[in-house]
């Protein structure tokens, strides 16, 4: 439960995986874990081909030893470096619109900065912006994992954060999926919800008197 905040709102920060995008991990594992002959049982070697990939995520690896990364991890060398990209960037699945359709309307009826606030790799940055989806312009700034070399739920994140949005912390809303995420943005004093879906969030946006239309 979020406590209507009496300052005034002037910036909200956006998560993008199962935020603005949503995410399909069907073909990635179909065609990278399975082949896997430590996917027994699937859950945990897929877990820990994620826990390891946050190193990649921070830009501290390149494309290919994060590939080669992924090759002794799995056990598999069947797929090439290009192959084991298709998959992984495809991940990435497709716009959530009626959340674009609310951040256009939040952008359009209020006077506040909107940050695009990321753990994400170069390689799906690259294959996001090669989608050529017209949502670039609703951010003022991006805050992408890979550029800065930490990710969420690292603090320092978040102190970034207020230094480029150049607000208090209750000034800020951030929004975003991941719990262990939006607990560290609440250490800080930022206002925080946890994305669960679109009519939640329509709720506990209100109560900050920001117009949504």
């Amino acid at each position: 439960m979020i406590t209507k905040n009496k300052q005034k709102i002037k910036c909200i920060i956006i998560d993008l995986g199962d935020v603005i995008i949503d995410l399909d991990f069907s073909r990635f594992f179909k065609e990278v874990i399975t082949p896997s002959p430590l996917n027994k049982p699937k859950t945990p070697i897929m877990l820990e081909f994620f826990r390891q990939s946050d190193t990649y995520h921070q830009g501290r690896i390149t494309d290919k030893e994060f590939y080669q990364q992924a090759c002794e991890l799995l056990e598999v060398s069947a797929l090439n470096q290009t192959e084991f990209y298709n998959a992984f960037n495809s991940i990435i699945a497709d716009l959530n619109l009626e959340m674009v359709e609310l951040i256009r309307k939040i952008k359009t009826l209020n006077d506040l900065k909107i940050i695009c606030m990321s753990n994400i790799n170069s390689s799906h940055w690259a294959y996001l912006k090669r989608k050529k989806w017209n949502i670039w312009e609703l951010f003022d700034e991006f805050i992408l994992s890979h550029e800065i070399h930490m990710t969420k739920p690292d603090p320092k994140v978040f102190e970034l954060a207020l230094k480029i949005a150049g607000c208090k912390p209750e000034e800020i809303i951030f929004i975003d999926d991941g719990f262990n995420n939006v607990r560290a943005a609440r250490v800080l004093g930022i206002n925080s919800i946890r994305f669960i879906g679109l009519d939640n969030l329509v709720e506990e946006i209100q109560k900050f008197d920001v117009k949504i239309g």
